[in-house]
């Protein structure tokens, strides 16, 4: 018998696959979101090196991929980064993934460890989960040999991955060993339900076909397929955004998309951790839709790794920029 909620997902997605991105919307809009932008033909990721490596986890393994800058130094700033994908796609060849890292690490002059976490392919909720906590206890363990300094470690990711690294952030913040100094959370799904989104959002999302804001009911099912249980059930290291407790929580940055539905659960999370007195800066990056790391070599792409960069340059005690 196949998994029920793989299942439900594979439905979904091939209905959502065969909508039409500018029927339902206004149009206008979509192609101007659609169309191809300067610099992403002609895009080219900066050259750092990097290396391969295997985390053992929970009687499985986790493949990661190390960037590093060029000079070798003992104090600099890690990252372990998450891709997107619904939590049932993506690699660590996708721009979201290796053109982010590079970009990242160049411009921070930082350790970057991307996450190549098991998807959600018919396995659930916590593997996925576990991956990204394997993979911290791996750099820290490690922190001397990478040219890290371990109170400078951060976690981050892009949409579902964005969800693994505030989950594996409030995970860490319950044990008892050493504490990521942030999250940098782009564009990220925290809520097992959408929050209801602020009226300047509904705005913006009204405008947008049903392939560029996927149902409420498609959300329901991504979760699901995730957490391996009804959405009402997701525990608080799945879905962050149903946590009670949220004192403690490292600082965070947010980064979203402007025509975005997910949005509203960013912005719900922040306003949670604003008021448990967490350090939150709040960013939308304008005129794009959700998942635009994927576009290298874009403006909003480049502004956007930017911003990542200098949030991770301002972890020295100085603050972020």
């Amino acid at each position: 018998m196949g998994d029920i909620y793989f299942e439900r997902l594979q439905a979904g997605a091939a209905a959502w696959e065969a909508t039409n991105p500018l029927e339902g919307g206004d149009a206008e809009l979509i192609m101007r979101l659609l169309a191809p932008r300067e610099g992403e033909a002609t895009y080219v990721a900066p050259e750092v090196s990097t290396r391969d490596e295997v985390v053992a986890v929970s009687g499985d393994e986790c493949r990661i991929r190390v960037y590093c800058p060029p000079a070798r130094r003992p104090d600099r700033p890690a990252l372990i980064w998450c891709h997107g994908g619904s939590f049932f796609s993506g690699d660590l060849d996708m721009a979201e993934a290796d053109a982010v890292a590079r970009e990242v690490s160049a411009r921070a002059d930082a350790v970057v460890i991307s996450v190549d976490y098991r998807l959600a392919l018919g396995i659930h909720f916590p593997s996925l989960h576990d991956d990204v906590l394997a993979v911290f206890d791996w750099v820290v363990d490690r922190a001397d040999e990478l040219g890290v300094d371990p109170e400078r470690i951060s976690l981050g990711g892009a949409s579902a991955g964005g969800n693994l690294a505030a989950g594996a952030a409030l995970a860490l913040r319950d044990r008892a060993r050493l504490q990521p100094a942030s999250t940098l959370l782009l564009y990220p799904l925290l809520h097992p339900v959408l929050p209801v989104p602020s009226d300047e959002l509904a705005g913006k999302i009204a405008r947008l076909s049903p392939m560029l804001r996927p149902s409420p009911d498609l959300v329901q099912t991504v979760v699901e397929n995730y957490i391996g249980m009804p959405a009402v059930d997701a525990p608080a290291y799945a879905m962050p955004g149903v946590a009670n407790d949220l004192a403690g929580y490292p600082r965070t940055l947010f980064l979203n998309s402007e025509y975005d539905g997910m949005r509203a659960s960013a912005e719900a999370f922040a306003t949670q951790l604003r008021a448990v007195g967490v350090e939150v800066v709040e960013l939308v990056e304008p005129d794009v839709y959700h998942g635009h790391l994927g576009r290298g070599g874009a403006a909003p792409f480049l502004h956007s790794v930017q911003v990542m960069a200098d949030w991770l340059r301002g972890l020295d005690g100085e603050g972020a920029a």
